[in-house]
């Protein structure tokens, strides 16, 4: 009966939703288009016959999405109710009976304190803060994400059935927004621009480099699907995601998913690596006979795009980045080493800093997550972030490589490295820390007891037999023994 009460209340704010945002974007109908995605979504919902819950985290996911568009009428439409949401996740969730799980890695315990130690940090830095109620605000958002991974970890996700069905949910949305991307593009001409010109494509994004994220976390997402069902109809959704992060042209998402496949390979083995490497040569050697290496790799998108990798654009490879990074370091650690400038002031930070030529910088993104947590937050914060690179690390370097923790591997080592030019890890009004901590947490909580491998042997279904029981010798009778289930 819940179920179904739940169900009926997605419908009913779906068609809400639609006609509102519709009615508040008649010039500009594209929005409608994209409306239209969340009646879409419950109805798909309605015909899974989802729980409530993973409905309400499907609704959560796309208000992010809408946060990080580049419409203003889905900016403003979701700003708060992304957070009410949230909020309604860790409430609901908290109301369910509470589990544990067969064997729960301690790193676990360690991930959810560091989280909550983080957070209360950021919330408490409103107090130096150099805008207080900004801080203040992102600080209790923060919270809201410590408490939801949380809860996932003590309520819901200790059954991993439950766990992985909702992370296909959050593929659902984040493959969804890249097709409605790509659509969004056909439309306004974009993609056109992004395949003919010189123009990177964004999408439904509010720029480039927030679409490659999205895209980089739901390209290993989907094969983590995918390894755990067995259906390869669920890979439909890799298909929008790839091209899309081709579009974008965005190096760090590209090398950070390409390093992250290369990493879980590795971890295979040896074998793995010899067959992968051998394919590779014989699909080059097949594209040359047939003369499609000209066709590839000489048309004018491919050549910008190698462009993109060796052209010293703003005077290096990394378009200035090195040079952000090193004022940076210069204005933290020449003005507040110790606790920082207050969490989530970067933006006002480099204004204030622009018209202060005491501040001296005049740069106005950090584009690294850990520089600019030392900037915000100081040394206080190393020690809560040394802990969660360490579970982090555990994940990376411990986690099996077996059907789906093969995606879910992939898709924390390209988050990692995501954030080494990208500043969003903490960024708790989009879509990448949520999906990110979630699958840190959830492969935390299912790691095995003793040190993983790769266990092809359970992927090809052979087990070991169970060891052969004598019959006694001496003849005296024995009693049944029940069997065990």
């Amino acid at each position: 009966m819940g179920n179904r009460v739940g169900q009926l209340c997605l419908v009913i704010g779906a068609v809400v939703g639609v006609v509102a945002i519709t009615v508040a974007s008649v010039n500009d109908p594209l929005v409608a288009v994209g409306a239209v995605a969340l009646l879409l979504l419950a109805l798909f919902a309605v015909a899974q016959q989802m729980d409530g819950w993973r409905w309400l985290l499907g609704l959560t996911m796309v208000l992010l999405v809408c946060a990080s568009s580049r419409l203003p009428a889905l900016v403003e439409a979701s700003f708060y109710p992304r957070y009410a949401a949230v909020a309604g996740l860790v409430v609901w969730a908290l109301r369910m009976p509470r589990r544990a799980a067969d064997r729960t890695d301690p790193w676990t315990r360690v991930l959810v304190a560091a989280l909550w130690a983080m957070a209360g940090l950021a919330t408490v830095s409103f107090t130096w803060s150099v805008v207080p109620m900004e801080t203040l605000q992102r600080g209790v958002a923060l919270l809201l994400l410590a408490a939801l991974v949380h809860v996932l970890v003590r309520h819901r996700w200790p059954d991993r059935a439950v766990m992985l069905a909702d992370l296909r949910m959050v593929y659902l949305v984040l493959s969804g927004s890249a097709l409605i991307s790509l659509g969004f593009g056909f439309a306004d001409g974009t993609l056109f621009a992004a395949l003919s010109q010189t123009d990177r494509f964004e999408g439904l994004y509010n720029n480039p480099n927030m679409l490659s994220i999205v895209c980089a976390l739901a390209t290993p997402l989907g094969w983590a699907v995918y390894r755990e069902s067995r259906r390869r109809w669920e890979l439909l959704g890799v298909v929008p995601t790839v091209a899309c992060l081709l579009l974008s042209q965005s190096r760090t998402g590209l090398i950070a998913v390409l390093v992250g496949a290369l990493w879980v390979v590795l971890r295979h083995g040896l074998g793995r690596v010899v067959r992968l490497g051998a394919g590779l040569a014989v699909g080059l050697l097949v594209a040359y006979l047939f003369n499609l290496l000209p066709v590839i790799f000489a048309g004018t998108w491919m050549r910008r795009f190698v462009l993109r990798f060796t052209d010293p654009t703003g005077g290096d490879l990394s378009n200035g980045r090195t040079e952000m990074w090193q004022a940076t370091v210069d204005l933290w650690w020449q003005n507040r080493p110790t606790l920082g400038f207050g969490y989530a002031s970067r933006n006002h930070l480099f204004a204030l800093a622009s018209l202060d030529e005491s501040l001296g910088t005049g740069v106005s993104v950090v584009h690294n997550s850990y520089l600019q947590l030392l900037l915000e937050l100081g040394l206080a914060a190393v020690a809560p972030l040394a802990l969660l690179l360490l579970a982090v690390g555990r994940v990376a370097l411990r986690a099996p490589v077996r059907r789906a923790d093969s995606g879910l591997v992939w898709l924390v080592v390209t988050g990692l490295l995501i954030q080494v030019t990208e500043s969003a890890i903490f960024g708790t009004g989009q879509t990448y820390p949520y999906v990110f901590w979630f699958v840190v947490a959830g492969v935390l909580l299912h790691m095995p007891a003793g040190r993983a491998g790769t266990d092809d042997a359970e992927e090809s279904g052979s087990v070991t037999p169970p060891p052969r029981i004598l019959h006694p010798v001496d003849g005296s009778p024995r009693l049944p023994v029940p069997a065990l289930r």
